[in-house]
């Protein structure tokens, strides 16, 4: 049995953590049996990241990893029938996701907006002792704005940044056009990754130029929808 550690729920998300919900939206739609741990510390985890999964005693970190073994293990069933241009996008928009939208449509608005600080501070770090709560959310916001700016998307302004985020979001929009799915007519899983970036968007009380758009497009929320049945109904 596959037992999934992940984040526990917060702001309305069953995870918060877009690449913990992409591997737990995998695992359904995949029909992978599995046994789910919640934690709120990633230090607690093998490289000190969430998501990480124990397979016959071996732990395994990074949902792309976990993933492919999976995929090494059960079968891709979640892409049979594919082609080798439409593995192609998929692969280049779960990189897109992962690597520019996750900077520039979650982690900036998050950790970087002072004003959504607070609400962090709540949500990650209640279990730490008050008389340090400051010292530790600090250190931790100090650090998501260090990485950020080694990623670059700390060096741009906050237009700059959303507009990329936007970008991005149109791009999906425009991907998915009338189909259901992103690829075709079921869910693959590059569903499983873009349903858990998209959703993210929409939690509250993170509101932003990403958000209203996410919550305005019938297209982006019709396939939340979709995919979040097809997953967890």
């Amino acid at each position: 049995m596959i037992e999934l550690y992940k984040f526990v729920p917060q702001f309305g998300m069953r995870d918060a953590s877009p690449f913990c919900l992409k591997l737990l939206t995998y695992l359904k739609l995949a029909d992978i049996p599995h046994e789910t741990h919640e934690i709120l510390d990633p230090r607690e985890a093998p490289k000190q990241k969430l998501p990480f999964i124990i397979d016959d005693g071996i732990s395994i970190s990074d949902s792309e990893i976990i993933i492919s073994h999976l995929k090494n293990k059960f079968g891709d069933p979640l892409n049979d029938g594919l082609s080798p241009e439409q593995m192609a996008n998929s692969h280049a928009l779960s990189i897109m996701f992962a690597e520019r939208y996750y900077w520039a449509g979650l982690v900036y608005p998050r950790w970087l907006k002072a004003e959504y600080q607070p609400v962090l501070v709540d949500a990650w770090f209640g279990s730490v002792p008050k008389l340090f709560r400051g010292f530790v959310s600090r250190m931790v916001f100090k650090e998501m704005a260090k990485r950020a700016e080694g990623h670059g998307i700390g060096k741009h302004n906050e237009s700059e940044v959303f507009d990329l985020a936007l970008s991005d979001l149109r791009a999906v929009e425009n991907l998915m056009g009338n189909k259901p799915f992103l690829m075709d007519e079921k869910p693959r899983e590059i569903d499983a990754t873009a349903y858990a970036f998209l959703v993210n968007t929409t939690a509250e009380p993170f509101r932003t130029p990403m958000s209203e758009y996410v919550k305005k497009s019938n297209i982006l929320m019709e396939y939340i929808e979709r995919v979040d049945k097809a997953a967890f109904a």
